[in-house]
């Protein structure tokens, strides 16, 4: 039974599109239905099949699919474990936003480090929508990125890991701060500081208040979160920081989550690299380690994280 072939099947699982599914795997679709219909003759039964144009599971593609998802999972922690034994002295370089490499998942990388000590990990830090073009070029081995909705990048692996609510942060003393059931109305003409213009949060949330037609005050962009909650406190400003940034946010920098009453902002964390065949070992490694760190995340957090399907 070819992986490739299985790969197909749960990418269509996902997309219900062959097209979809064919620009995501960086394939031709032509290939995908070949994979298919092998996959098809081996299994003896037919597993997708189309009602219109819709394209539809089959009882028996219904009940075959957590055992493909089970063997593909086996399949990549048996290439994981080769290579956690094998030459981990590899050099690793893995980057993403600051929020990401010093907040969101400073967890993870030192638990990998933990568990990888002959593993040299390089991070950079740039801006979050600058994370896919440095994995492109092979600045990066692997980067970590957020994104509003589903994530595709040319000639790029791009796998969610969870989804998660994004919070509008201030200072404790700020007189929005002991307020409940705030609307984005209540937001006109506060000041708005954050590291970089090109983060999917800012878009979203400016996005939202222009169709409120609300007005933020003086939006200011820093380059640095140290910076940003430093202004925060002096400025009277709001700020953003996602679910999974929260305990630095608030033990670390002094902030608070303030009470909104609209519908949550949400994000996917995204991890990203050009492709998982051609990984070295130690980057191999971590992209595996990136998945089961975020369910094990999402379990223990319960509220704020969702779990996507991978």
């Amino acid at each position: 039974m070819d992986i490739k072939q299985l790969q197909t099947f749960i990418m269509l699982s996902q997309t219900l599109n062959y097209q979809k599914a064919a620009e995501k795997m960086q394939y031709a679709p032509s290939t995908l239905f070949k994979h298919i219909r092998l996959l098809e003759q081996e299994v003896g039964a037919p597993l997708l099949c189309k009602t219109g144009r819709q394209l539809q599971f089959t009882a028996q593609g219904q009940a075959f699919l957590p055992y493909a998802c089970q063997i593909v999972e086996n399949y990549h922690q048996a290439l994981e474990r080769v290579g956690s034994v094998g030459d981990t002295e590899n050099a690793l370089t893995i980057g993403g936003c600051e929020i990401n490499m010093s907040c969101s998942l400073l967890g993870m990388f030192e638990q990998f480090s933990q568990a990888n000590p002959q593993t040299r990990m390089s991070m950079m830090t740039v801006h979050n929508a600058g994370v896919p073009a440095l994995v492109r070029n092979e600045t990066m081995d692997i980067g970590f990125y957020y994104s509003i909705g589903e994530s595709a990048e040319r000639g790029l692996c791009t796998v969610p890991l969870y989804r998660e609510p994004v919070y509008l942060m201030a200072a404790g003393e700020h007189p929005l701060a002991g307020r409940a059931g705030l609307r984005y109305e209540d937001l006109a003409g506060v000041p708005f500081i954050y590291p970089h213009d090109t983060c999917c949060f800012v878009s979203e949330l400016l996005r939202r208040l222009s169709g409120r037609g609300v007005s933020l005050g003086r939006i200011t962009y820093l380059g640095g979160v140290q910076l940003v909650v430093e202004h925060v406190h002096r400025e009277g400003a709001v700020t953003l920081a996602p679910c999974s940034a929260l305990v630095r946010y608030t033990n670390g920098y002094g902030l608070v989550k303030l009470d909104m009453n609209e519908e949550p902002l949400l994000t996917w964390e995204t991890v990203v690299y050009k492709s998982y065949e051609t990984l070295k070992p130690a980057a191999r490694a971590l992209a595996g380690y990136s998945r089961q760190y975020a369910k094990k995340l999402v379990r223990e957090d319960g509220a704020g994280l969702l779990l996507l399907p991978q």
